[in-house]
């Protein structure tokens, strides 16, 4: 039961310091006495102060005629309450206190209070009503950098910037929560201005050092910025991944995954793995990253499991688990064969590209197969050997002549062509070594033959398979001795001359049969360039479509014509027996017939469209009877084409055909596949 008395406070000044001290003085007397608790409080207010303490009292602001109620709520505290309120009433002898108790008392709160200003974590700064520091204690200090025996006396705003001690004067309010920085540390401050009977006496600055809180948070938030990153990674990558505890209890798992065994994400989290593979066994190789686990699900396919640990502060806390599908990787394998093997070939195919000489410029393509030929070309024309073109007619053997003559270090001087089929036996000899005057009936005077206007140069003796045995003796000689002799002519004419020929005549046959002198084919073949045939670089047709039209219509004066799809298509499905030569025909023939800017099918000749549906009903791209039978060469290109189409790499088309990759893969190099 509560015990209360009411009194009026009647001192001038009401419950002010002094008079405070000597209550709290007379209130530690009491309590003692009577050991009870004593407390004071507006009438209005539910709960007071103790009375046995200064500041307590003091803060109450109790003013004099106001109403006060002493009361204690200890059992037997009647007599205490009774006598601490006649204590406060007697207003005469509070007046004329004990000094030097009074004194005492104050000195004890006064020490007390710095104690607790010295003692609490964060920095107090007070100031009496001019802004002059009176309070500075040792969190102030610490946070600030500044000692208090500088500080005190002076006016705050000079040495503490950014706190706008004045304003707080002037402003009579406060502000609670404000944050900057001092130095290098954040601040969180509260300002409030003390205001004695409505006139500010000083002010209060209360402020804490936030700085860690700050660096926390940033790292915070760049765990957080993290931690989104790796899970928008996990997320979108194609390989499942799981994560377990210590306990191999899975705390996470990525779409992946749950799609790979088809699990539902809340079926999964918090279960051990082994249970969610119940017929597989875990080892605990397996955690440790040494072993890898092989699944396979209901449907057949195969999934290789790896895990790595997870160590943190050299103990490990868990597993990532990381899963792939073996299909894919194996798909992934034939792939990375795939581009790995066309990156070789075209960097090859660059490489010889690159390293052919500006007079191979004017032979249109850029297969593989035409390229490999022009690099053999190149090469010989760094030389003065004798070179062997082979390949069927119109496969343009004559300009590769000229180009390696153009490459050469004779290409300043003459380049003379004869072609040995289109001159007769008995006139070839003289067409080629030249007669003297009388030499015969109707030689009316000296005249050279090819060898000597070649001198110095190039002479190129194409479709030499014609030229028959005594002609090939007499050339044998030539290309022994250096010399020649004209037709009725006794003295020998030194000559400087490099040897190029061609044919499309199978030589080595004809050497069987006696025809072709075995020594002059050794003689003629030190270096072979072989040509390919159109059929074997379709790939070139577009390409020569298009400098044909531009040739001829220069050459006849005509507009330029473009070739429809429909049109070209056929051209690359046709055999092409007179090659190039047939194409140019072909394309001038086009142009000459149509009526419009435009090559169609119907421009070209009909037997053209007869070969590509005999292609389309066969699937082979060339006529298996009349006198076009395919090479062996063909077909090993056409099968290995098939076999790559259908089985997609190296490996199966191989496994198909049985051979093995690598063949596979040279092959496809070779034919340009």
């Amino acid at each position: 039961m509560e015990n209360t008395k009411r009194i009026i406070i009647e001192n001038k000044n009401g419950l002010h310091t002094r008079v405070a001290a000597m209550v709290a003085r007379q209130s530690q007397k009491i309590e003692k006495m009577w050991d009870c608790q004593l407390y004071l409080r507006r009438p209005s207010s539910e709960e007071g102060v103790p009375c046995n303490s200064v500041l307590p009292l003091v803060s109450l602001k109790v003013k004099n005629g106001e109403m006060v109620e002493i009361y204690s709520q200890d059992a037997g505290s009647e007599e205490a309450v009774f006598k601490l309120a006649s204590f406060i009433s007697q207003t005469p002898e509070l007046e004329v206190p004990e000094t030097a108790v009074i004194d005492s008392l104050l000195q004890e709160n006064t020490l007390a209070s710095e104690k607790i200003f010295e003692s609490i974590n964060n920095g107090l700064i007070a100031m009496d009503s001019h802004g002059i520091i009176n309070i500075f204690n040792r969190a102030a200090e610490e946070i600030t950098g500044i000692k208090a025996r500088d500080i005190i006396g002076k006016k705050g705003d000079e040495w503490v910037p950014n706190f706008n001690l004045k304003d707080l004067l002037h402003s009579k309010r406060e502000n609670l929560g404000f944050k900057h920085k001092i130095g290098k540390k954040w601040v969180i401050t509260n300002k409030s201005p003390i205001i004695v009977e409505e006139q500010v006496v000083g002010g209060v600055v209360v402020f804490q050092d936030i700085s860690q809180i700050e660096e926390l948070s940033g790292e915070l938030h760049s765990v957080k910025e993290l931690k989104e990153k790796l899970n928008n990674i996990l997320e979108t990558v194609d390989d499942g991944i799981c994560m377990i505890n210590r306990n191999r209890e899975i705390t996470y798992v990525n779409h992946p995954f749950v799609k790979m065994f088809e699990k539902a994400g809340t079926q999964v989290l918090a279960r051990k793995i082994q249970d969610l593979f119940p017929g597989e066994r875990f080892r605990d190789n397996f955690f440790m990253g040494k072993d890898e686990v092989l699944i396979t699900t209901r449907d057949g396919r195969e999934f290789i499991m790896n895990a790595r640990p997870i160590v943190i502060e050299s103990k490990i806390r868990g597993n990532v688990i990381v899963a792939r599908e073996l299909t894919e990787i194996t798909k992934l394998a034939d792939r990375i064969e795939i581009l790995s093997e066309k990156t070789r070939f075209l960097q090859e195919e660059l490489e010889k590209k690159n390293g052919l000489n500006a007079s191979f410029n004017s032979i249109v393509g850029k297969s593989g197969v035409l390229i490999e030929s022009l690099t053999l070309a190149s090469k010989a024309a760094r030389t003065d050997a004798a070179v062997l073109i082979r390949g069927e007619s119109g496969t343009g053997k004559e300009l590769v002549a000229r180009a390696i003559h153009g490459a050469g270090s004779r290409k300043n001087k003459p380049f003379v062509g004869v072609n040995c089929a289109a001159i007769p036996s008995n006139l070839l000899e003289s067409e080629l070594f030249g007669y003297e005057k009388g030499a015969f009936t109707g030689a009316y005077k000296d005249k050279r033959g090819k060898f000597e206007i070649a001198n110095g140069g190039t002479i190129f003796l194409d479709e030499i398979g014609d030229m028959d045995k005594a002609m090939q003796a007499k050339l044998l000689r030539v290309l022994q001795e250096q010399e020649i002799e004209r037709v009725g002519g006794v003295k020998p004419i030194k000559i400087d001359v490099r040897i190029i020929a061609a044919t499309n005549s199978p030589l080595e046959m004809m050497m069987e049969e006696g025809t072709f002198r075995r020594d002059l084919y050794y003689r003629l073949n030190v270096i072979t360039v072989m040509l390919p045939a159109l059929r074997q670089r379709k790939g070139d047709i577009p390409l020569l479509v298009e400098y044909f039209t531009e040739k001829i219509s220069k050459k006849y004066d005509l507009p330029n014509c473009v070739i429809k799809k429909s049109a070209l298509t056929a051209l690359e499905q046709y055999h092409f027996p007179g090659n190039v030569r047939e194409l140019e025909n072909m394309i001038e023939g086009g142009m000459t017939l149509s009526n419009s800017g435009w090559i169609s099918i119907e421009d070209l000749p009909s037997y053209l469209g007869d070969e590509v549906n005999y292609s389309k009903k066969t699937g082979i791209g060339f006529p298996l009877s009349g006198d076009n039978l395919p090479t062996h060469e063909e077909m090993e290109r056409q099968l290995i084409e098939m076999a790559l189409k259908k089985c997609g790499s190296f490996r199966q088309a191989g496994l198909a055909l049985g051979l093995d990759h690598k063949t596979i893969s040279a092959k496809a190099k070779k034919y340009n596949l």
